[in-house]
């Protein structure tokens, strides 16, 4: 008999599992809390004892989900037994995984044709796949969203230490490029000749510059040979780009 029910009771399943229609009724009048009394009442059905518990220790166990009024129920839940439901979805995949060689026939047509259908084992595989993507993509985001927020902190910290360099007179790289053109303006103009060819500066050459330049600062701080000349030389590089275009 092919049940058409979305839910079950722990007992009516039994039931139906034990091809105990015809003695439903009775079998319900009795008292189900305690736990032997299927057994007691009724010593003529053995698996009807037997098949109820296996639901209800799978139930208890997780093998099987159950809920009360919409609730899931765990071992940690004192619910009364007859107020478990099983959903037929989950009782149908319960068969499947825990008892392969159980086929009741409330749950699973006899003899039907399933070349066209998907197997269950396809169908599994392909949700377990789903599942896995979906947890892959939720991974990935939460590990984007972190990049996110990391750029974003890295950020402002840039700005306010753009803003600290500012503050304390080193310059940027902005700031830094412009310094470069000034200093290169400042030596084509000073070691320059005019148009006259005749040389504008009482330096004959960079190198006397520097020179006056040290005797004039001495020990100053940035002021170095090596710091004059690297900063002399990226101004007239910077000048000459200008010139080529």
């Amino acid at each position: 008999m092919i049940s058409i029910r979305s839910s079950y009771h722990p007992i009516d399943a039994a039931i139906l599992w034990c091809d105990l229609s015809e003695h439903e009724d009775e079998i319900l009048q009795v008292d189900l809390s305690q736990p032997g009394s299927l057994r007691k009442h009724f010593p003529q059905w053995p698996s009807l004892h037997d098949h109820v518990e296996c639901l209800y220790d799978a139930i208890l166990s997780g093998e099987l989900p159950a809920t009360y009024l919409g609730q899931p129920i765990t071992a940690e839940k004192h619910v009364h037994r007859g107020f478990y439901s099983i959903r037929r979805a989950d009782l149908l995949l319960w068969f499947i995984r825990s008892r392969p060689d159980q086929k009741p026939a409330f749950l699973f047509p006899q003899n039907a044709d399933h070349s066209r259908c998907v197997s269950l084992n396809a169908h599994l595989a392909k949700q377990a796949e789903l599942e896995y993507a979906l947890n892959t993509l939720e991974q990935l985001q939460q590990s984007y969203d972190i990049t996110a927020g990391e750029m974003a902190a890295l950020s402002t910290l840039n700005e306010k230490l753009k803003t600290r360099l500012e503050s304390l007179g080193i310059p940027s790289e902005t700031s830094e490029a412009m310094h470069n053109w000034l200093i290169g303006a400042m030596l084509e103009t000073t070691l320059g000749k005019n148009q006259n060819g005749k040389q504008q500066s009482i330096y004959s050459s960079q190198a006397a510059l520097v020179q006056a330049i040290l005797l004039r600062f001495p020990g100053v701080d940035g002021l170095s040979k090596s710091t004059i000349d690297r900063r002399f030389a990226d101004a007239r590089r910077l000048i000459a780009q200008a010139k080529r275009g």
